[in-house]
């Protein structure tokens, strides 16, 4: 099993090998929910932080992961019923698994590193200030891929088009305030965001029929990769081959561009909240320093081993190596490009109320649409809230997504001026138990394994809080 789980980690690696798409990540929806939490006005900058607080470093971390993959669509019993095979063993139909897979299946991995935050409440008025590292990993794999490497040379075109591969870094300065009328009850909010592009770097097929027999005829291939980043240069050696030098000396932007956050919070009544905003609405404008294209046609000798037992290790690191050979990148000599690149935005409407009498308690709702060229989509869900101290809240919530069902969960706990929260977003609807030598998860013994397609998302937190509390 070791193995096994190794090799879904290198085909991991060979897909996302650029990974990452240009786009803003989504948000930790079970924030909404969630009492005492200070980073409320990420998804809505009407929501203000029930306190002033500051966080450095440690202020705020998100990490996402999505996967149109799941265990399931890569590995299979074996037929002998004594263990698992990867989808390259024979025993795997290809009908089988193609079953498994849809024409396009996106993966991604998202990162929001918080450097530098700070908020100041008063009873009708917040202003926040961020510094953030920001990252997206993500990509589009076509299934003609995997048929590609589960049959090798066969009659049969491949239709590698849509693929996409990608990644970016930026810097984040964001500043925002959110204001109500002393005798209001409707509250507007904003947020302006300086964005400076670190890193942004692509590959992507619009066009790319293939046929293989007896080798590699490419036909009607339009491929092109994109960098921009002043700290390296690619070029082609004799060989052809993709290569590039490190500039160190040469370390500034690969891009600038600015975004706006906007919503509001209404109370027709003291206990309900009626709320609504739109996020990440902007984008950068990136200068790509190398740019390459695919010949049109060429003629490649490969993968003479995939799909037999061979050790799939090696395969796999030679099917990465072979599919940059495919993509046959050529590196246009003193081409540059500039585009500017929309962030994927996203949209929510939501609604809280605290019950009157027992006001520890709340419930509610949250409906978000993702406006993400790749990937987008809708999730909704309802809440619950438990805040039976000032110095605790406890949230659950559950609904539907684009995928599946949904769960959310966290927590925010304060001692004296210290603030610490944590919180999973999450939709699975199949776990794998999978035993690993040396490695054992309490209560599981073994370590779960998404089995089908999943999405996850783990924020936590340590902020100092200051200053007066006011309820929202």
């Amino acid at each position: 099993m070791k193995k096994i789980l190794s090799i879904v980690s290198i085909l991991t690696v060979a897909l996302s090998l650029f990974s990452g798409r240009a786009s803003a990540q989504d948000k930790f929806q079970s924030g909404f929910f969630l009492d005492n939490y200070n980073y409320v006005y990420r998804l809505n900058p009407a929501l203000m932080s029930e306190k002033s607080f500051f966080g450095l470093a440690t202020g705020s971390v998100e990490m996402g992961i999505s996967s149109g993959l799941g265990i399931s669509s890569l590995i299979y019993p074996n037929a002998t019923g004594d263990g698992l095979v990867t989808f390259l063993n024979p025993a795997v139909t290809v009908d089988e698994m193609m079953s498994h897979l849809d024409k396009n299946n996106p993966f991604g991995i998202d990162a929001n590193i918080n450097i530098l935050s700070t908020g100041k409440r008063r009873e009708n008025k917040f202003n926040s200030f961020e510094i953030n590292l920001r990252t997206d990993l993500g990509s589009s794999i076509p299934g003609d891929l995997f048929r590609f490497l589960k049959e090798g040379n066969s009659d049969n075109p491949y239709d590698l088009s849509a693929f996409y591969l990608g990644t970016k870094t930026y810097a984040e300065i964001a500043f925002g305030v959110a204001k109500r009328p002393a005798d209001g009850n409707l509250t507007v909010g904003f947020r302006i965001k300086g964005l400076i592009g670190l890193v942004n770097a692509d590959l992507r097929f619009d066009k790319a029929n293939i046929l293989f027999k007896e080798g590699l005829l490419a036909t009607d291939i339009e491929g092109k990769a994109r960098v921009a980043t002043p700290l390296a240069s690619f070029y082609n050696d004799e060989q052809g081959d993709l290569k590039y030098n490190l500039n160190t000396n040469k370390i500034g932007p690969a891009g600038w561009g600015g975004a706006i956050d906007f919503g509001f919070n209404w109370n027709p009544i003291e206990s309900l909240s009626l709320t609504g905003g739109i996020s990440d609405l902007g984008g950068i404008f990136w200068k790509y320093n190398t740019v390459a294209k695919s010949a049109d046609q060429f003629t490649f000798n490969g993968f003479d081993k995939v799909g037999k037992e061979t050790n799939y290790e090696d395969d796999l690191n030679q099917a990465k190596d072979d599919f940059m050979e495919i993509a046959n990148l050529q590196v246009l000599d003193g081409v540059t490009e500039s585009a500017f690149e929309r962030l994927a935005f996203t949209a929510n409407v939501g609604a809280k109320w605290r019950l009157p009498i027992l006001s520890f308690i709340s419930v509610g709702a949250l409906g978000i649409y993702h406006f993400d060229q790749i990937a987008p989509y809708w999730d909704a869900r309802a809440g619950l809230t438990l805040s039976p101290f000032r110095f605790i809240s406890l949230t659950a919530n559950y609904g539907r997504n684009t995928q599946g069902n949904v769960l959310g969960l966290a927590a925010s706990v304060s001692i004296l001026f210290i603030n610490a929260y944590v919180g999973v977003d999450t939709f699975v609807d199949r776990v794998g138990i999978f035993p690993i030598e040396g490695v054992n998860f309490p209560v599981y013994g073994g370590v779960p394994v998404p089995i089908d397609p999943f999405r996850a998302k783990l924020t936590f937190g340590l902020n100092m809080q200051f200053g007066n509390r006011y309820r929202n």
